[in-house]
C-alpha cells in the first residue's frame, strides 16, 4: 500500500513584499540639510533671542534729558543680566543708586526712558532749595546723591518740593538736565515700578570718540 501523498501547496497569489533599495547619496543630503538648519539658523536665532531679551539690548537717546552725561543719538549698551537674575529668583529688580537705567515709562508704557536711579525703596527723598537730599538708615541726617563724583549734572538748581517715602518695588529716579523742563522724571510723573525696568547703562558704544564704560 502506497502512502498517502499531501498536495503540493498551491503558490501564494499575493506578490512577496519588496524592500526599496536605499538611497545614500538623498540619506546624506538630507542629514546635510538638518544639520545646516540647527547648526546655522535655529541655534543662532536662538542665541540672538535669548541674548536680546535676558543679557544685552542696544538703544538710541532721543532728547536731552540726560546732558551732560548722555547726548542726543548716544548709542548704549543695556546690561538686562541682572534683571533677569532677579525674576528668576522671583524678587523685583533695583539697581544700583546713581545708575543709569532704561524702563519703560509708566504713563506710557510704549516709551522708553533713560534716567539716573537717585533714591531706593524705603527711603525719603527731598527736593527743595535746589538740592536733593536722600534719608535712609545709614544716613539719618541725609546726604546729596548728586555729590558722587561719578555722577554729572548740568549744576543747574533741582526745581519742584518734594517730600516723599519711596514705596516698596519702586524707585526715584531724575534726569541728569537739571534746567527747567530738562527732563520728565520722577518730580514729575512719580516713583517707577521695578517690573517697568529693561536694564542698565554699561556701555556708550557710539559715537566712536566718546566711548564710556558706565
Amino acid at each position: 500500500m502506497q502512502p498517502e501523498q499531501t498536495p503540493p501547496i498551491p503558490p501564494s497569489s499575493t506578490p512577496a513584499p519588496i524592500t526599496p533599495k536605499r538611497n545614500p547619496v538623498g540619506s546624506l543630503i538630507g542629514a546635510f540639510f538638518d544639520n545646516w538648519l540647527i547648526s546655522w539658523i535655529i541655534i543662532p536665532i536662538g542665541l540672538v533671542l535669548i541674548l536680546h531679551f535676558f543679557v544685552f539690548s542696544a538703544f538710541h537717546v532721543v532728547g536731552t534729558s540726560m546732558l551732560p552725561t548722555l547726548h542726543n543719538s548716544d548709542y548704549l549698551i543695556v546690561s538686562e543680566v541682572d534683571r533677569s537674575l532677579a525674576h528668576l529668583q522671583h524678587k523685583d529688580y533695583i539697581p544700583a543708586r546713581g545708575q543709569i537705567i532704561i524702563f519703560h515709562y509708566p504713563k506710557q508704557p510704549s516709551l522708553d526712558f533713560v534716567k539716573r536711579v537717585i533714591a531706593l525703596p524705603g527711603e525719603r527723598v527731598v527736593v527743595a532749595n535746589c538740592t536733593v537730599t536722600v534719608y535712609n538708615n545709614q544716613h539719618p541726617n541725609g546726604f546729596n546723591p548728586d555729590a558722587n563724583p561719578q555722577h554729572l549734572t548740568d549744576g543747574s538748581c533741582t526745581e519742584d518740593t518734594i517730600d516723599e517715602t519711596v514705596p516698596a518695588s519702586n524707585i526715584f529716579v531724575l534726569g541728569d538736565n537739571r534746567t527747567p523742563g530738562g527732563s520728565s522724571d520722577s518730580r514729575e510723573w512719580g516713583f517707577l515700578p521695578s517690573y517697568d525696568i529693561i536694564g542698565n547703562a554699561v556701555l556708550r558704544l557710539y559715537p566712536f570718540s566718546d566711548l564710556r564704560l558706565f
